[in-house]
């Protein structure tokens, strides 16, 4: 019996606002991978097509986009709505073309984008009735339950913390013994993602962990993964190796906790990077946790090449500090900031997030915290709160937003602002957003 051909698809999505912020599949790109490996033939459609002509020249940029009516439990959130990516009828033509596979695999990240895939899922069971369909990814690790609901044309929907569940599926339904079959926190055993599958490679993201030491009480990394895992630095430099070999120059770090214990990790990895008889360029859309940038860190940012430092802060109340997590002070944060610039960051290099949209949070709170990020000569970027299950947050407050976040995960989109308040509303954001660009109008 042949191979299992397979087909991967990263679908549309459905949102008021997206942008390609360093954005790849690379869960998926990870799966196709192993499959290789294993000898089995892998295609790809990449649904999320960006608009070529406006990328940036750090490998950002804007996805292609049509205004679609929005979904009737959406109807009354006064803010235009998108289908970011390509059209169904593009999609149906590029599926008509193809050859039947045996194995569809689609991915489903954000909790509140499973409308596309589930329309994708619909549209490939129609073009290829015989195909087996698996979808996997965020999504179904934090609504499981939902997402079975969703995907009812799916053949096995399976959390990415199950990935045993996929090979036996595989094995089982094409009686096709895979001899490659690891677990996905053997990080320096896993194959590198198929970026050559996208054809066009502006950028490369490197995992370099999964888990995290820290316990945010916004975030879901605990919940998916036990315990926290990381790449050898030898191994990441050979990866980084291996895609430079092949024309690309810019790499995008992902890991939640990429300067804890950093003599052992973070530094001998950037002192490696650094004596490379080339140059690269480094962006890290996770934040760093500002307690532990001392000076030496800061010379590995700039000759290992980071072209910014994005630095998490959240807030500046010392309860709502506490209250997340806990991970750094207003005098690390200085500290940070202060040895940062000693380094030769300046201000549009140092990125603060900050976070808008709590639950009970007070808009005067995040207007405080920009000023004070404005006063230490760094920008401030807001980061908006987002409901996500099975994280302490979630479950403290879910009763108090104003849409039903448990109930659909729809309304975990941090664009339909669900703890908008009296003392925060959409409006309050809206003005925080210009202020923070700014272009405040003076309140």
């Amino acid at each position: 019996m042949h191979a299992p051909r397979v087909l991967a698809v990263n679908p549309y999505i459905y949102d008021f606002a997206a942008y390609n912020f360093w954005s790849s599949p690379l869960g998926l790109l990870s799966i196709a991978s192993i499959l290789r490996h294993n000898g089995l033939p892998v295609e790809f459609i990449d649904c999320m097509r960006v608009n070529e002509a406006k990328r940036k020249p750090d490998g950002r940029g804007p996805f292609v986009k049509e205004k679609v009516p929005k979904p009737e439990i959406l109807k009354n959130v006064q803010k235009p709505f998108r289908r970011y990516g390509i059209s169904p009828d593009e999609l149906s033509s590029i599926l008509s073309a193809r050859e039947e596979p045996d194995l569809v695999l689609i991915t489903s990240i954000m909790t509140y984008w499973y409308r596309g895939t589930a329309e994708v899922s619909e549209m490939v069971r129609r073009a290829f009735p015989r195909a087996k369909i698996v979808v996997g990814g965020i999504y179904p690790t934090l609504c499981y339950d939902e997402a079975i609901l969703n995907f009812k044309e799916a053949d096995l929907v399976v959390p990415s913390t199950d990935i045993g569940a996929f090979y036996r599926f595989i094995e089982e339904e094409f009686h096709h013994t895979l001899s490659f079959k690891p677990l996905f926190d053997d990080l320096d055993v896993l194959p590198y993602p198929a970026h050559d599958l996208l054809g066009n490679i502006p950028f490369v993201p490197v995992l370099t962990s999964l888990g995290c030491v820290f316990r945010c009480t916004y975030c879901a990394t605990p919940y998916m993964y036990k315990k926290m895992v990381r790449r050898s630095p030898g191994s990441v430099l050979d990866e980084i190796a291996h895609w430079h070999d092949r024309g690309v120059g810019r790499f995008v770090v992902y890991d939640d906790s990429f300067l804890y214990s950093s003599e052992n990790f973070a530094k001998p990895l950037l002192r490696s990077i650094a004596r490379l008889p080339y140059r690269i360029r480094i962006y890290n859309p996770n934040a760093v946790n500002a307690a532990f940038i001392d000076g030496e860190m800061a010379d590995l940012f700039v000759r290992s090449g980071f072209r910014e430092v994005r630095i998490g802060l959240e807030s500046i109340d010392p309860l709502v500090q506490s209250s997340t997590g806990g991970k750094v002070t207003r005098a690390t944060f200085e500290r940070a900031v202060k040895i940062l610039k000693e380094a030769g960051y300046g201000p549009e290099q140092m990125s603060v997030y900050i976070l808008a949209g709590l639950p009970r949070q007070d808009w005067r709170d995040v207007k405080r915290a920009i000023d004070y990020v404005r006063s230490l000569d760094a920008t401030p970027y807001l980061a908006e709160y987002t409901p996500i299950p099975h994280t302490p947050m979630f479950d403290e407050f879910k009763d108090l937003a104003r849409f039903p976040v448990s109930a659909d995960a729809v309304y975990q989109n941090n664009a339909v602002f669900p703890y908008a308040w009296e003392g925060f509303t959409e409006d309050d954001l809206n003005w925080l957003k210009r202020y923070a660009k700014k272009t405040g109008d003076g309140r």
